[in-house]
């Protein structure tokens, strides 16, 4: 029989993230939300309309595009930072003369407050425009000033907390802020965020069975900026290299819903004649994206800015070797165990070749990435290291609330 007085409650958590079903960062949302509630956490999931949902500009959510219903949308537009006309002109002058967007951003935030003002513990996912800097910084200020706890994982530096470093000392009322790589915490302790509430956690995944597949082809992923910091024109003048050097190889790249530039990065590919050697895939789901990797000899990381975390985490969970720079979080991940290049075209032609010879020995090299991931990169260990800091911080909360004079 169980002892009420030793019994314990549940952490009743406010999760506020993308939860739109095409998009890989929801997903990550979505899988962590699962192995919190697998590891004790009560989670409450509250969602945004953001640019991604063809109900975007509208006082609506597409309900048929969130990952599932189990989460609690606002209903609220979207108004991007730099609009354009296809909405018209009334909409475009809002924006741009009575500043909707960040109106609309201020009264998100405050709405993301007001649904989860009752939770233990608040989590905010940082990432860009619904989920950006500005709803964040409503949140933890109401928060602050009413007693509750807000943790925070920045995923993404906002362009306006750039433009406005001094807000960024909002960072010191969270009770933790995580990022994903020592490369993240640098940035963000540069705006102003104290160091030593910055916690590095790793960006998990879901552990897929290995298939025995023959790996033909190789793997690129463009993100949400295919030609920012992706090193994608130096890939294409790699592929023209090869071509030129009587190599031909296959070339996948996938790009998430609502990739930036991506029409003029294939107009690009057409004008060098590479056609012929690129697939271009929108967006896979989990199970689909675990059988191009393990199809993949390497995937092509030649990135110089943003993240890696997810195209790294893919490839090494399903024992894909990896063709990278050292830039960014990339080496924080892999190690000992990327093939690493200089960036440039040529050094990207370079690696395949080595490949494709067969002076480059890939034997044991996706193995030993697999290990790594299933030693660091599980979503279910990942979800019980966060359970149990929650616990830590929901009881800080209680604590502070009393001293306070809140119930």
């Amino acid at each position: 029989m169980v002892n009420p007085e030793t019994q314990q409650t549940p952490v009743k958590l406010a999760y506020i993230g993308c939860w739109y079903k095409k998009d890989m960062y929801s997903h990550n949302c979505s899988n962590l939300v699962d192995s919190l509630r697998a590891a004790g956490t009560d989670v409450d999931v509250i969602t945004s309309n953001c640019r991604c949902y063809s109900s975007a500009p509208r006082f609506a959510i597409a309900k048929d595009e969130l990952i599932n219903e189990h989460c609690s949308p606002i209903a609220i537009p979207h108004a991007p930072h730099d609009p354009g006309l296809k909405h018209g002109r009334l909409a475009y002058f809002a924006v741009k003369i009575l500043r909707l967007d960040l109106i609309l951003a201020a009264a998100r935030g405050f709405l993301y407050y007001l649904r989860s003002r009752k939770a233990d513990v608040i989590h905010f996912d940082q990432v860009l425009e619904a989920f950006g800097f500005i709803p964040f910084f409503i949140v933890v200020t109401l928060a602050h000033r009413f007693g509750q706890r807000v943790v925070v994982t920045v995923h993404e530096i906002d362009p306006f907390q750039k433009r406005h470093p001094s807000l960024n000392r909002c960072y010191r009322h969270c009770a933790e802020t995580f990022v994903f790589s020592e490369n993240m915490k640098k940035q963000i302790v540069a705006l102003g965020a104290p160091a030593d509430q910055i916690k590095v956690i790793r960006y998990g995944t879901v552990i897929p069975d290995l298939v025995p597949s023959e790996r033909k082809q190789y793997l690129y992923f463009g993100g949400h900026f295919i030609l920012r910091g992706k090193g994608y024109l130096e890939l294409l003048d790699a592929l023209a290299q090869l071509k030129a050097r009587g190599i031909r190889i296959a070339l996948v790249i996938y790009v998430g819903n609502g990739c930036n530039g991506l029409e003029q990065a294939k107009q690009i590919a057409t004008a060098k004649l590479l056609d012929d050697v690129i697939s271009w895939q929108e967006f896979y789901t989990g199970s689909e994206l675990a059988k191009v990797y393990q199809r993949s000899k390497a995937c092509i990381i030649p990135f110089t800015g943003g993240s890696a975390r997810h195209p790294l985490t893919c490839a090494m969970v399903n024992a894909t070797p990896v063709i990278a720079t050292r830039a960014v979080d990339i080496p924080e991940y892999l190690g000992d165990l990327g093939i690493y290049i200089a960036g440039s075209a040529t050094s990207i032609a370079d690696a395949i070749v080595e490949i494709e010879s067969g002076r480059k020995s890939l034997e044991g090299l996706g193995e030993s990435l697999r290990a790594k991931a299933l030693a660091e990169l599980d979503y279910r260990n990942i979800g019980a290291e966060l359970s149990s800091e929650f616990v830590k911080i929901s009881g800080k909360r209680n604590e502070r609330r009393l001293a306070i004079g809140l119930p």
